[in-house]
């Protein structure tokens, strides 16, 4: 059983609070730079002595913050502004100010929290010196350099009121947003809660308390200084009591939400997630979470059987203060509690269902299941006069068999689950993704009013990288989308859904296309291509033949057979070429039977052949791996190598590269080899071309693309990588011929680069074995003019 135990921060959350610390820098650096400006040994004492003074009552005042939420992990207030009113009663403004930053910025750094609430933390502390230097410049309570003069009178102490209330406002509404955005909840249900009055109190007493220091300071003697310990004492004293009995109500409240919260979760992906947000909201840190591994140094856990030997471990950070961190452990225990008994119940509620709903590899909807929703929502949208906003999109990965030829099922299976759990992801609100089976997948949206959107997130999502034994598998898929229309059944939307995914294949695969009337009957066109293919007769399959050269000498050495089909059994119309109807036939599995006919007539033609050239040529025919899963295949081979060979030729297979990621086409190649064909890989370089089968496998030649030799003479690299081609060629004794060859500068450039052979409009096109005499006859092939 797999289960994703945690979900990364939100994007926006990312952006918002690095926005907030690049503020908070922009900030330390104009209050260096103006310090600097002015510095001289005075100013340097005075900062000297503001960090002697500062640096451990910011450390002793940030020991005790305030939680404005009780829910969760949210807003945190902390009472450390009463040093900062202190600072700026005390020094210059600027001294005042970069000595706040270099006390708060350390402070909340060293703190046991996730580097993400200490980086946050001090860029916040760090802003908190421009807001009430500001306001305090705004109701002009300074003098002689600093930002408040300590004149003792009623506007000098509103004005330090108000520049407290200011911070403490910016301090709640930017940790508000910061907390709303990561926890995806609204930033009023940040700062609507009780405990906010309580805390802005709070701040306005510790900042009185920094003013009267600084009057202290100011008026009297400096021993009596020592009577401010008191309030400070009995306000951090009552804060300390107060967050003790918040911490209470917290955790009481979100272990009876957890308890109601876990208990509605269906899935055990959704149920871990809800897991982690509810601890943090037991631990009242956003750093607790839930993951595979246990607690690390400076963090407590709790184990939870989550079945089927997969043990979670909800984790918060080790607080300092025992009587706190003994809580936290006994309020993880019960959540923890909560959290198996939840998942013991999914666990048997799966049970109950069975498989007969759901599929087996991915955990998603089966057919079954998605049948049934899309009938219930087909009824929703009818009664509602919305159809159409429903939508169907029929899935299918582009070159999934690949996946499977190459690596097993197993590794088959891998790609499916990921791809399921990214749509499954991507896709919420009311949508089902489904796996209809093998690598087709359905998704159901019953209000979508952006196709275009939805097609795009879903083609984004489809694309994947796996790594694979070493590896890189990319993954990409074709989609088919279909809206409902009135009189539209499941059956006809899964249909248009399916075709317009067919038409995506054809055109290109990754990519959508949306379902329109033509479709359907171009679709209906191609069945009946394929229902001729299958009630085609052998002799419907005629052969042409284009000579292979050789480069040096212009001398035919072979010739490969492309196959035409006259699907007009009167002749009116002209031939089919393969491109047409080749890749249906091998979808039908009609192309063994081309494929044989095929063979046959190669192996009849070779006595022909020799005749017309006057000597024994390679004939050249192409295979299909489909063929070489047919059984007899080997047997009909060998057939017509003795047949060719009575003829005075030898015959050649063709196959593309794809036929050597299937392990069970090794032993067939070689069997093949046994009959005394030649085989040769066709279309070099543009599939899973392996050394290792080119330097131990039964390949005796292979063919350079067509896609290389078009730019060999006007890219570099493309004649770079035929050079490649040639030379390894060479290396390893195989012969090379490259293909489409038109025009004479490839032909010169092949031969200076020593390819021995090449076939190509340049010297002959495709013709019947009857019109190709003249050619075969000349001793050698006078090349055609470009």
């Amino acid at each position: 059983m797999s289960i994703r135990v945690q979900d990364g921060r939100p994007v926006a959350s990312v952006v918002y609070d690095g926005a907030v610390a690049l503020a908070a820098a922009c900030a330390a650096l104009v209050a260096a730079l103006a310090f600097a400006r002015g510095a001289d040994a005075a100013a340097l004492r005075d900062l000297g002595w503001s960090l002697l003074v500062g640096f451990p009552l910011v450390q002793l005042m940030t020991r005790f913050p305030f939680q404005v939420n009780t829910k969760h992990a949210g807003v945190e207030v902390q009472f450390d502004v009463g040093v900062l009113i202190f600072l700026l009663c005390w020094q210059q403004t600027w001294t005042a100010w970069l000595a706040w930053v270099l006390c708060v910025v350390p402070t909340n750094l060293s703190q046991r929290k996730s580097w993400v609430s200490r980086v946050y933390n001090a860029s916040i502390g760090s802003l908190f010196a421009p807001v009430a230097v500001g306001v305090l410049h705004l109701l002009r309570a300074g003098g002689d350099g600093r930002s408040i003069a300590v004149r003792g009178d009623l506007g000098e102490l509103l004005a330090v009121t108000a520049a407290v209330g200011a911070v403490f406002a910016v301090d709640l509404l930017v940790s508000a947003v910061s907390v709303a955005v990561q926890e995806r909840t609204g930033v009023r249900a940040e700062l609507t809660h009780a405990g906010t009055w309580l805390a802005g109190g709070a701040s306005l007493a510790v900042g009185a308390v920094g003013y009267l220091g600084g009057m202290v300071r100011h008026e009297l003697a400096p021993w009596t200084a020592a009577l401010l310990v008191v309030p400070v004492v009995v306000t951090l004293i009552a804060t300390r009591a107060l967050r003790t009995t918040r911490d209470v109500a917290r955790r009481t409240e979100a272990l009876f939400e957890a308890a109601t919260a876990l208990h509605t979760q269906g899935r055990r992906d959704d149920l871990a997630r809800a897991l982690s947000k509810h601890a943090r909201m037991v631990a009242g840190t956003p750093a607790a979470t839930v993951r595979s591994v246990g607690p690390g140094e400076g963090e407590i856990g709790v184990p939870v059987v989550a079945g089927e030997g997969v043990v979670l471990y909800v984790t918060a950070p080790r607080r300092r203060d025992a009587a706190q961190r003994a809580a936290d452990e006994k309020a993880l225990e019960a959540l923890a509690s909560v959290g198996e008994a939840a998942f013991f119940r999914v666990g048997a509620n799966e049970e109950m269902h069975g498989l007969a709903r759901r599929d087996v590899v991915t955990g998603l909807p089966n057919r079954l299941q998605f049948t049934e929703r899309l009938a219930v929502e087909l009824e929703r949208a009818r009664a509602g006069s919305h159809l159409d906003r429903l939508v169907v999109l029929y899935l299918d990965l582009d070159g999934f068999k690949g996946v499977n030829d190459r690596f097993g099922h197993e590794a088959g299976d891998e790609l499916l689950r990921l791809v399921g759990t990214r749509l499954r992801d991507t896709l919420r609100g009311g949508s089902t993704v489904a796996r209809l089976g093998g690598d087709e997948f359905a998704v159901l949206v019953p209000q979508c009013l952006d196709v275009e959107g939805l097609c795009r997130r879903v083609l984004a999502a489809l694309r994947v990288e796996v790594r694979m034994r070493g590896h890189v598998v990319r993954a990409q898929g074709s989609i088919g989308c279909a809206r409902a229309r009135p009189g539209d059944d499941v059956g006809t939307l899964l249909r248009n859904a399916d075709t317009a995914m067919y038409r995506a294949k054809a055109t290109g695969k990754n990519r959508w296309v949306e379902f329109r009337s033509e479709l359907l009957e171009e679709e209906i066109a191609r069945l009946q291509v394929v229902e001729d293919l299958q009630q085609a007769p052998a002799d419907a399959f005629v052969v042409h033949y284009q000579p292979i050269v050789d480069l040096a000498t212009s001398e035919v050495v072979g010739v490969e057979a492309l196959v035409r089909w006259r699907r007009d059994r009167s002749g009116g119309e002209p031939l089919v070429g393969p491109e047409e109807f080749i890749g249906l036939a091998e979808r039908s599995g009609t192309v063994v039977g081309i494929g044989d006919a095929v063979l046959r007539t190669v192996a009849r033609d070779a006595a022909e052949v020799r005749l017309r050239a006057g000597r024994g040529l390679d004939l050249m025919v192409n295979v299909s791996p489909v063929q070489l899963r047919h059984p007899d295949f080997t047997t009909r081979v060998a057939a017509a190598v003795d047949l060719a060979a009575a003829g005075g030729c030898r015959l050649h297979l063709e196959m593309t590269e794809s036929v050597m990621i299937d392990d069970d086409s090794v032993e067939v190649l070689r069997e093949l080899a046994e009959t005394g064909a030649q085989l040769t890989i066709d279309d070099f370089g543009t599939g899973f071309s392996s050394l290792g089968y080119l330097r131990h496998g039964p390949f005796g030649s292979f063919k350079i693309d067509r896609s290389f030799v078009r730019d060999i003479a006007t890219e570099p690299t493309a004649r770079a990588l035929v050079e490649g081609m040639v030379k390894m060629g060479q290396a390893l004794g195989l012969s090379i011929v490259a293909e489409g060859v038109e025009h004479p500068e490839q032909a010169v450039i092949l031969r200076e680069l020593g390819c021995p052979l090449a076939q190509g409009h340049l010297y002959c096109r495709p013709l019947p074995l009857q019109e190709l005499h003249a050619v075969l006859a000349r001793p050698h092939v006078r090349s055609l003019s470009a």
